[in-house]
């Protein structure tokens, strides 16, 4: 789930994270990071349809926030979050990413969901939206992944590391982190020499950004809709754009061997 816009400037320097103004984050960032994410995702179907049901403004901000905390802390422990351009309020760019070994070292289990914060998502969201969360966002995810990444053969057995959020401020928008991001991300972790055979995988909320990621070597899987087929995108329903970008960049459409 992504979202972001991005000029094309050419990095040219290293790949170091002081280098692009990378920084790892961990517990103590989680506000900044969270406001960050709060503002890039303002607007976004997905976020909108999650708290669609809530009607006084604070309450969903709330809600928005102690979701994002969530994500945060799950995958600080048991992934990697980066924050770029720090200010005191926030950070200009914030990503969260789930690596090869994240699942089997408990990333999704349900006492690291609690140990995240999740249990305030449950108590704040009410019944729709822990219907939404918990019995339609969550399953609808990992599925999905499960189903992809096992059945085509051009994914199946391959390591993959997975873009679950990037969210850009207004302010930061047209300063190229998310290509700082990404080259950070493909020469210390994703390319790098050892690796293997590594995927990268994400699901953008906004379609508007397919053309972003293909840039990066990213190709369109298929949709994936949570809430209602038929509804208002925002409202009823959100629409999930599943991109994969091949092995060291490779265009994985050209292989149309797939069970």
């Amino acid at each position: 789930m992504s979202t972001t816009t991005v000029n094309s400037d050419i990095i040219m320097s290293s790949s170091s994270p002081s280098s692009f103004g990378i920084r790892q984050l961990t517990n103590a960032d989680v506000p900044k990071a969270a406001a960050t994410l709060l503002d890039a995702f303002s607007g976004d179907p997905l976020s909108n349809y999650l708290v669609h049901h809530i009607n006084e403004p604070a309450k969903r901000t709330q809600c928005e926030l102690a979701l994002y905390e969530g994500y945060l802390r799950q995958h600080m422990t048991k992934g990697l979050v980066f924050g770029q351009g720090e200010t005191e309020q926030s950070f200009e760019t914030v990503s969260i990413w789930s690596t090869p070994t994240s699942a089997e070292q408990g990333l999704e289990s349900f006492s690291h969901l609690m140990e995240s914060g999740y249990d305030k998502v449950w108590n704040l969201f009410g019944a729709q939206g822990r219907d939404k969360i918990f019995q339609g966002l969550m399953p609808l995810l990992h599925d999905s992944f499960d189903r992809i990444t096992t059945s085509d053969k051009r994914f199946r057995g391959k390591d993959v590391y997975t873009l679950v959020y990037v969210g850009s401020t207004a302010a930061a928008r047209g300063k190229g982190n998310l290509r700082k991001l990404f080259t950070f991300m493909f020469d210390n972790y994703i390319d790098c020499d050892g690796s293997g055979g590594v995927l990268t995988y994400l699901e953008s909320s906004s379609s508007a950004n397919i053309p972003i990621y293909e840039r990066f070597g990213f190709h369109l899987v298929e949709n994936i809709v949570l809430g209602e087929k038929a509804g208002v995108e925002g409202k009823d329903c959100a629409v999930m754009n599943v991109m994969i970008r091949g092995i060291k960049g490779a265009d994985w459409t050209k292989d149309n061997c797939r069970l």
